[in-house]
């Protein structure tokens, strides 16, 4: 698999994804874990797999991170589950792998991260008894292989936590009009090979052998509330003047006030994927569901 299909762009043509851990002690306390109502997807797909392990705990738990970036989630995921749970990762770019090493142990935890090839994965079948996978996806060419590989090396009755980038659904409805005059805002849009609508995606699951518990559209308002991700495509454009002008303000405002924006903007994301976000075809979707 083509590494340049994965992963803000090196010199060398590759994504990286690289964050810090939101927990950052050494034991994560009732304050750490009220901190994730201001990362939205983390709290939707770290609630599931602590909820779907819990029952795993005595029998060491084995969760598995597909697409882990420099291993920010690693860290998290072992410091929630605890010392009894078995944390690993893969990733096919080999410099997110090195530097999710070292993440590992700057933070004193014991995960592991690997290289794979982004096709099989280095995992004898139901090795895992979950599987969290976020904003990898649309990087990958044969979407029903790589989901086929998440069911083979999870555990039937095994967790699937992911987020999933999509195609904008009937309720994008900005992104839609932009589209249809030739503006993609997507700022990641060349390096998204497999982006599906909704009923799509579900369909894929199923024949990956997955139960889908829930599915929620994630930051429908998201001209408002990440309006960052319209700057970069608006501000060279001659066309959308009343747009460019709203986003503009919206930029400066957020920037402003940033951590306190962000955090709150984070806060809304969260609020309306627990209320519409259900019934919501927007652009992006956090996925938790079940191996059958």
């Amino acid at each position: 698999m083509d590494e340049k299909l994965w992963g803000v762009q090196s010199a060398g043509g590759v994504e990286i994804w690289d964050t810090e851990p939101v927990f950052l002690g050494e034991q994560v306390t009732w304050r750490d874990k009220l901190k994730l109502i201001f990362y939205s997807k983390k709290w939707m797909l770290y609630r599931w797999v602590l909820k779907c392990s819990s029952v795993q705990v005595l029998k060491c738990s084995r969760v598995l991170d597909v697409g882990c970036g420099t291993g920010a989630t690693l860290v998290d995921l072992k410091k929630l589950l605890g010392k009894s749970a078995d944390v690993m990762g893969v990733d096919v770019v080999k410099l997110q792998i090195e530097l999710a090493n070292e993440k590992i142990k700057k933070n004193g935890v014991w995960a592991e991260a690997l290289w794979y090839d982004g096709e099989r994965l280095p995992f004898p079948d139901a090795s895992f008894d979950a599987i969290y996978t976020s904003d990898v996806l649309g990087h990958v060419k044969d979407a029903r292989l790589w989901l086929a590989e998440l069911s083979r090396v999870l555990k039937p009755g095994g967790a699937l936590a992911m987020f999933a980038e999509s195609k904008p659904g009937k309720h994008a409805w900005l992104r839609n009009y932009l589209l249809k005059r030739g503006l993609n805002i997507d700022p990641h849009a060349k390096f998204h090979v497999s982006l599906y609508g909704k009923q799509m995606l579900k369909e894929l699951l199923d024949c990956a052998g997955f139960d889908v518990k829930r599915m929620y559209s994630i930051a429908w308002a998201k001209f408002f509330i990440h309006p960052d991700e319209f700057y970069l495509a608006l501000r060279n454009q001659s066309n959308f003047r009343i747009l460019k002008f709203i986003n503009k303000f919206l930029y400066k405002i957020k920037k402003m006030f940033h951590p306190f924006s962000t955090a709150l903007c984070e806060l809304c994301c969260l609020i309306e994927m627990l209320t519409i976000g259900r019934f919501i075809e927007a652009q992006g979707y956090v996925v938790l569901g079940k191996k059958r």
